[in-house]
């Protein structure tokens, strides 16, 4: 099993080509967000995934997928919120 560790958060660096309407959002718009990733990561994962756990800021990924699959699920979902991450290495 492999476990991977991410740490989302919202960052406004202005519009962007693919949403040029894109606002800021106010802090707690921000934090409703970075909830919802938490919520809504698990979607984005077949059974392949084996533990999804919230441990403070961090989600931690337990799965047989490799890093590179993770990334791209974790990528999408991130994406699918207006949100970034960092992940965080063991």
């Amino acid at each position: 099993m492999n476990i991977f560790k991410y740490r989302p958060y919202y960052q406004y660096d202005g519009p962007t080509h693919s949403d040029p309407f894109r606002e800021e959002l106010s802090p707690e718009g921000a934090d409703d967000r970075v909830e919802s990733f938490f919520l809504e990561i698990e979607q984005y994962f077949d059974e392949e995934c084996t533990n999804l756990k919230q441990e403070g800021d961090l989600v931690l990924i337990t799965s047989e997928n490799n890093e590179n699959e993770c990334d791209e699920s974790v990528k999408r979902c991130l994406n699918s919120l207006d949100l970034f991450a960092n992940k965080v290495r063991n």
